[in-house]
């Protein structure tokens, strides 16, 4: 059972190399022009965001009973990871949406790139240390997940372009693409307990650092 599981991997893999250079390609250009943002923002704008910034280092370093808040996060970002999964998985049943899946993986890696970049240029080496810490750990799980999510929706765009196979193999395609795009959410349902529940620890330790 686990060499047929490699074997199918290492076959869909093989098939979806191409695809899967491309969508990492868009990530990281999104990465690129997220960091390079960082450079672009006005005073008052970058003088705003360190306020905030100083405000969550200070919440995250004060104790206090975070029972309730701790829930209703893991609840928006359970929601957030479903809205991202789900709007690909139904692009891909659009034969236009592709750029929007583009733009959805883009967008991610601006976000990541802005984030870091912003952190990385206001404390150096602590904040890259503060972005390794709150960025990587769930990223780990969610970025895969996306990447692969828009390789899935945009091969079955494809797919319904060119549609020259019968209705039951398009009927068994879409089955199949659901059910990845499914697993792949049950990915980012993982990557959203490391966000909320594994991160904020280390994330805390660091902050003391920060705030020193």
């Amino acid at each position: 059972m686990l060499k047929l599981l490699r074997k199918n991997a290492a076959d869909y893999v093989r098939a979806n190399i191409v695809a899967y250079f491309f969508m990492i390609l868009i990530f990281v250009i999104g990465i690129v022009f997220g960091a390079m943002a960082v450079k672009t923002l006005p005073d008052e704008q970058k003088t705003e965001l360190i306020g905030y910034l100083r405000v969550f280092f200070q919440g995250l370093v004060e104790p206090q009973n975070t029972a309730g808040d701790t829930q209703s996060l893991l609840a928006g970002v359970l929601i957030n990871n479903m809205k991202v999964i789900g709007l690909m998985w139904l692009l891909g049943f659009t034969i236009v949406g592709i750029p929007f899946v583009l733009f959805l993986v883009c967008l991610r890696g601006f976000v990541i790139g802005f984030t870091v970049g912003f952190l990385v240029n206001e404390y150096i080496m602590r904040g890259l240390l503060f972005a390794v810490v709150s960025v990587l750990p769930h990223n780990f799980l969610a970025v895969p997940a996306i990447l692969a999510t828009g390789v899935s929706a945009t091969t079955f765009s494809l797919m319904l372009v060119r549609r020259n196979r019968s209705k039951d193999n398009l009927f068994y395609n879409s089955i199949a693409y659901s059910i990845f795009c499914l697993a792949m959410l049950v990915v980012m349902l993982g990557a959203a307990l490391v966000e909320v529940y594994v991160s904020p620890v280390f994330m805390k330790t660091v902050a003391q650092m920060i705030v020193k």
